[in-house]
């Protein structure tokens, strides 16, 4: 039964998966005859009310995550089967089902006046306007993962890991949403303009998605009754793991909305979020996770770093992992050695040396993820592609 029960889940993420990923590559990456300027984007205030929709689904992911880490903790249950749909589940794929009928409505907005001009390829609109596209792909993989997604957790039960792979596309799906919905805010931005209070949203989103990466990368971590699968991985992976999200997630939101303070602000948003959602969770169950690693400092110093260094490139990367790196084990390993985990007896002095090298090499490499990245979403990738487009016509 168990068997026959793996082979359906297996077979069925993997149907899910490649249809989401072939649909995927024939709206952005399939050849058309036009070029996708020719399309007409969602205006500047169709993004912003979108982009704020979808984000009110990314809340629900997040919030709905922490009960259903609570409830697991309290029941000893990993539902599976016809009781999966229990209430956090059903929150967080509510979120998903927001997500998914706000890019519907998206798609609409674009298929009218694109329609009329006599655009009839979607795939045109799409590339013109992408985060709207790819939000119906990542929730509507959301809720196509809900009976795979249910297969797997009556199979495994309480020994199915966070990092399974349903989970982990689960947190793919989650945060390329969340993504999309900070990409639709930033389009709908005046060129030109920093509006305060936009930036702070975005800034917030920034600090949601961490919440949800930690659901799925650290979680296992931070609950009560730690498994002995968990306490099996080097101890030094924690902090890393931990650590290195935190500076990537830091450095995207210093590139989305430059500022002296922005990645102190998007951790001082993280803990705050954190704390309600595992507040919430208390309310409702009773178990709310540990609250994890303080990384305040290292994202201050991130910061101090960025103000005073006039470095770029690879030098400007090592110096700001530096910092990061620095402000975030001076609080962290303490921690983890006398207050958090004290079940991690194992945590010698080189576990120390090398979290401390790991975290420092990990961010080295982020650093100019994290940039490119938020190029993209600032829309100077496609300000390229379109001057490349005009050039040979300006020069004709």
């Amino acid at each position: 039964m168990e068997q026959s029960l793996f082979w359906e889940g297996l077979i069925f993420s993997t149907v899910a998966i490649g249809g989401i990923g072939l649909v995927a590559w024939w709206l952005y990456a399939s050849p058309v005859s036009a070029s996708a300027q020719t399309a007409l984007p969602v205006s500047p205030r169709a993004s912003r009310i979108f982009g704020i929709l979808i984000a009110l689904g990314a809340f629900l992911f997040s919030i709905g995550g922490y009960w259903d880490v609570s409830e697991h903790v309290v029941t000893g249950v990993v539902p599976g089967g016809d009781d999966f749909l229990w209430p956090p589940h059903l929150m967080i794929y509510a979120g998903f089902l927001l997500s998914f009928v706000v890019a519907l409505a998206g798609l609409v907005t674009l298929a009218r006046p694109n329609l009329a001009a006599g655009i009839r390829d979607p795939r045109l609109w799409v590339r013109r306007s992408p985060y709207v596209g790819a939000t119906v792909l990542a929730a509507g993989y959301g809720m196509l993962s809900i009976p795979g997604d249910a297969i797997w957790h009556e199979i495994y039960g309480i020994d199915l890991t966070a990092w399974s792979p349903p989970h982990v596309f689960l947190l793919l799906a989650t945060a390329s949403t969340v993504v999309c919905a900070i990409g639709l805010l930033l389009q709908s931005r005046p060129k030109g303009e920093t509006q305060a209070a936009l930036s702070l949203f975005i800034l917030l989103l920034l600090a949601v998605v961490l919440n949800e990466v930690y659901l799925i990368g650290v979680i296992e971590w931070e609950i009560k009754t730690v498994s002995g699968l968990v306490l099996e991985r080097p101890v030094w992976l924690y902090p890393v793991i931990l650590g290195g999200l935190a500076f990537f997630v830091a450095s995207l939101g210093r590139r989305l909305v430059p500022g002296p303070w922005t990645a102190t602000t998007v951790a001082v948003f993280f803990f705050a979020w954190r704390i309600a959602g595992s507040a919430f969770a208390e309310v409702v169950s009773g178990a709310p996770p540990r609250l994890t690693l303080v990384f305040v400092l290292g994202a201050l110093l991130l910061d101090i770093a960025g103000q005073r260094s006039n470095r770029k490139g690879l030098s400007q990367a090592l110096v700001e992992a530096a910092a990061f790196t620095a402000g975030f084990v001076v609080i962290a390993l303490p921690t983890i050695q006398f207050v958090y985990l004290p079940y991690l007896t194992r945590f010698t002095l080189t576990d120390h040396l090398l979290t401390i090298l790991i975290t420092f090499a990990v961010c080295a490499v982020f650093q100019p993820v994290a940039q490119s990245v938020g190029a993209w979403l600032v829309g100077e990738r496609q300000a390229e592609k379109r001057a490349q487009a005009l050039a040979p016509a300006m020069g004709d």
